[in-house]
């Protein structure tokens, strides 16, 4: 299964439904700021989508939700309520404590991945802890305003000998 991840559209809806476009997602997951742009996506994607610091409207959605397709979970945040700008150590904290298996994030506009094995230790809440499964750490960057580059989206494809990130561009 592939699944499309986007963050930071930021009006530029067009480059949301080329990425869909190009990827053919089984869903879309959107880490905010840009929620309105949804509205140019099929109605047949499934998304999943949480709120950002530009997104006005849409209090419906949450700033943080955990996910699961099949035996993934997947924590999805937009980062501004965690401070993912300066690391992503409380969105770090609040994954593992969902017991996810990746923690996705936006708000930065800086594409970002980091695999974490089991027993690296981490920084997490106050005190230092070793990790006892794995995770995976990935920020896609921005379709909307990038800051280093091209506009950006991530990929996981979930398999069942594992999790596969990419990036591709626009």
């Amino acid at each position: 299964m592939v699944l499309l991840v986007a963050s930071d559209t930021h009006g530029h809806a067009d480059r949301l439904l080329t990425a869909v476009s190009r990827v053919r997602p089984a869903a879309l997951l959107f880490l905010g700021d840009g929620l309105s742009d949804l509205s140019v996506l099929p109605s047949e994607l499934p998304v999943r989508a949480v709120r950002g610091n530009c997104d006005f409207f849409g209090r419906e959605f949450p700033t943080c939700r955990l996910e699961v397709f099949g035996q993934t979970r997947i924590f999805l945040t937009h980062g501004h309520t965690l401070g993912v700008k300066s690391g992503p150590e409380h969105a770090l904290a609040a994954a593992l404590s969902e017991n996810a298996d990746i923690l996705l994030y936006g708000h930065t506009h800086i594409p970002f991945e980091k695999n974490l094995l089991p027993g690296t230790e981490i920084f997490c809440n106050g005190r230092m802890e070793k990790l006892t499964r794995p995770l995976l750490i990935l920020c896609p960057g921005s379709l909307g305003e990038p800051r280093n580059g091209a506009p950006s989206f991530a990929t996981l494809t979930l398999r069942p000998d594992g999790i596969l990130p990419g990036f591709g561009e626009l």
